[in-house]
């Protein structure tokens, strides 16, 4: 049996990461604007530069995550598509 050329614990843990982050930026975008509306300018941006870190890593993460199962199933395609031995000698 031939190992899968993306090993299925990446996968997992982009499809965590692309669950997740989404919350985690728009909690942080949240607080961001509280605490700007609150009247601390310098805590709404720093939040609001992590919230802009967080969406690009859960950017980064979804590209990943679409890459990782387009090559696991154009591995997955080139094995189910190899010749088999039809009972030729």
């Amino acid at each position: 049996m031939q190992h899968p050329i993306i090993p299925r614990r990446v996968i997992v843990w982009l499809s965590i990461g692309a669950f997740f982050l989404p919350i985690v930026l728009c909690v942080t975008l949240g607080v961001s604007t509280l605490l700007s509306s609150m009247g601390d300018a310098a805590g709404g941006g720093v939040l609001a530069r992590i919230a802009l870190a967080f969406g690009l890593v859960w950017a980064i993460d979804l590209i990943s995550l679409v890459l990782t199962l387009s090559l696991r199933a154009l591995n997955e395609a080139s094995n189910d598509e190899e010749p088999t031995d039809l009972g030729r000698p």
